[in-house]
């Protein structure tokens, strides 16, 4: 009997400390993919200040110097980005239409390559 119960002490050590052990090892892997979610979101900032300083570069080449540049972003569950570029410069609400449309096609070019990502450009009107 006294062996017996040695046993069943035995078994639910043995039990308690493999419990312990794979809540360790789940904590770990918690917290690795908070690290991961971090670092993950640290790339799409470096990625999105880029983006922002390319378009101000392109648009002060085109003589539009000090203009409202705005990147907006919107994530779904799944983890997709939806980014829209605002552009603001007096200057470019007085442009012909078909100006306009030219240099909206040179701001579409300015985007960074990931499948993960879908974007918009527009100007922003002050009427």
């Amino acid at each position: 009997m006294k062996r017996r119960l040695e046993n069943i002490g035995f078994v639910a050590m043995t039990l308690g400390l493999v419990l312990v052990m794979a809540l360790c090892c789940r904590g770990v892997v918690l917290s690795r993919t908070n690290v991961s979610a971090q670092e993950l979101e640290g790339y799409y900032q470096v990625l999105e200040e880029g983006l922002v300083e390319d378009a101000r570069q392109m648009l002060s080449a085109r003589g539009f110097a000090n203009s409202g540049v705005m990147l907006t972003r919107m994530i779904d569950e799944s983890g997709s980005r939806q980014y829209t570029l605002t552009v603001h410069h007096g200057r470019i609400n007085k442009m012909s239409e078909a100006d306009r449309q030219i240099l909206m096609a040179e701001l579409e070019q300015i985007v960074f390559e990931d499948e993960n990502c879908v974007f918009f450009h527009k100007f922003f009107e002050n009427h």
